[in-house]
């Protein structure tokens, strides 16, 4: 086990719905706590032939032990899916490149970070997503949401943050965050911690420029350049 696993796992798993899904336990890279920069995503996915195991109403109440054994549990376990790219230097892309890309600038001062120094950034925060549980629709945005779904995303999400005590937290999924802030009624955490939201890495508009002339992918570097100067 990771050291900050062991720090903070015992105040997470208070938490009945972590300790009953594993797999949705944070992230926390080794360096987390020199920013405390937490990236909330918005929900692991499925291939269609997997949606059963997972397409249930008891999936709150039963534990990630009791849903049938596959493949998928190590797509939809964050804190396997992380260690495989991110200490495993495995497969380095798109969605966790591009964060790691703009942290390391960041961290390392430079405008040309190697590949080794952009992995290595990925220890430089805490990830999670969202919605506990994963997107029907594989690659695609998570649809057919309950009042059950987005409840438990506020809850346990809520839970995460008051544990972990960020100093900054960036959603990399508008959808995720435009229902956490219609949850987070009188913006007890708005107040409490320091939120900003990009557009996600992978989407065209990263890179794109809006109409006001900026993209994600240079708000993100601000918001952390801020976090880590």
């Amino acid at each position: 086990m990771r050291e900050l696993y062991e720090k903070y796992d015992e105040m997470l798993k208070k938490n009945g719905f972590l300790k009953r899904h594993t797999e949705c336990l944070p992230f926390i890279g080794d360096e987390y706590e020199k920013g405390r920069l937490l990236l909330i995503g918005e929900s692991h996915y499925l291939e269609k032939k997997y949606v059963p195991c997972v397409d249930r109403e008891d999936f709150y109440e039963v534990s990630f032990a009791d849903l049938p054994d596959g493949d998928y549990k190590g797509w939809i376990d964050t804190r396997a899916v992380w260690e495989y790219r991110v200490y495993e230097k495995a497969k380095f892309e798109n969605f966790f490149a591009n964060t790691a890309t703009e942290i390391a600038k960041v961290v390392y001062q430079t405008e040309n970070p190697s590949r080794d120094q952009r992995i290595e950034a990925m220890n430089y925060y805490a990830f999670m997503n969202y919605y506990k549980r994963p997107s029907f629709e594989e690659g695609k945005t998570i649809n057919g949401l309950t009042e059950k779904d987005n409840q438990y995303a506020y809850d346990v999400s809520s839970y995460i943050m008051d544990v972990l005590e960020p100093k900054m937290v960036i959603f990399l999924s508008k959808k995720a965050y435009y229902a956490f802030c219609e949850s987070d009624v009188g913006e007890r955490l708005h107040s409490k911690y320091d939120i900003k939201c990009v557009s996600h890495p992978s989407s065209v508009w990263w890179n794109r420029r809006r109409s006001d002339g900026k993209c994600a992918r240079e708000e993100f570097r601000e918001y952390v350049n801020s976090l880590f100067n």
